[in-house]
Order: C-alpha cells, then sequence, then structure tokens
C-alpha cells in the first residue's frame, strides 16, 4: 500500500486506544477511527494523532472537543453524523505503523484528507490549551 505523506492536517484512518483502556493494560482498541495527525516529525517518523468521535463531549469536556463542521466532514470523506476533535489526549506512533488501517469503503488508503488550515489551527490551538492545562493523556504505540 501507498501511504500518504504524515503532514498535519491529514485526518487517518487508526487503531486508535483511548488513554483509559490503555491506563487499563490494553494494548489495542476495539475500533478504527478517523484521526488527525496534528504533529509529524521526520527525523524520528514519531506521529501524533487526535482521535475523531461521533460521541457528544462528556460534561467537563467541552473545552477539549471542537465540533467538526459538517461541510468539512463532507470534503473529507466522513460520515454525515456528527464529528468531534477530541483534543485531551493523543496516541504517538512511528509512521507507518500497523496501527493505521484501509478505509472500508476504500481499502486501498488510509487517509481521508487534509483539514482546512484555518480549523487545524483551532485544533492545535485546543491542543495547546490541554497542554498548558495538563489535561493531555498521552499514550504510546
Amino acid at each position: 500500500m501507498n501511504y500518504p505523506d504524515p503532514v498535519p492536517g491529514l485526518v487517518i484512518r487508526f487503531d486508535y486506544l483511548w488513554d483509559i483502556d490503555h491506563q487499563k493494560g490494553l494494548s489495542t482498541s476495539n475500533k478504527e477511527r478517523p484521526c488527525a495527525i496534528v504533529l509529524y516529525t521526520k527525523a524520528t517518523n514519531k506521529t501524533l494523532v487526535v482521535p475523531i468521535s461521533h460521541s457528544y463531549p462528556e460534561p467537563g469536556q467541552e473545552d477539549y472537543s471542537l465540533e467538526i463542521p459538517p461541510e468539512i466532514c463532507a470534503e473529507i470523506g466522513l460520515d454525515n453524523d456528527r464529528n468531534w476533535v477530541r483534543v485531551s489526549e493523543v496516541n504517538e506512533f512511528e509512521w507507518p505503523g500497523p496501527e493505521l488501517r484501509p478505509r472500508p469503503e476504500d481499502p486501498s488508503r488510509v487517509d481521508y484528507g487534509m483539514v482546512p488550515e484555518a480549523f487545524f489551527f483551532e485544533i492545535r490551538k485546543r491542543l495547546a490549551d490541554a497542554v498548558a492545562q495538563h489535561r493531555l493523556g498521552l499514550t504510546k504505540r
């Protein structure tokens, strides 16, 4: 499979492991999901992703979630359900890793496309806020 360049803002299909499941000792998730790359370091292939979820933010997590506008979802090929980027936790892995998954509707691809730059900057801003407030969970894969 040809993998796209892992650039920040690219949405990929990924075996995301939630921090709470990692703390329970799990090493894989029970659901593949879209995730947005927020950092890639070429020298080490270190890649950080934030998860995208259909679940409405839990009470107290509203500041650490960002709803993706429907037009962006349509543009990059996400479904028509409401989608939220969660910025209170990240997975770190080496690109390309075994956690990458093919898209169900197009097994030749692991990517959905790029979020617009302005939306990516909002993700990055909220992620920086989570880091500053010591509210960021990091799961190394």
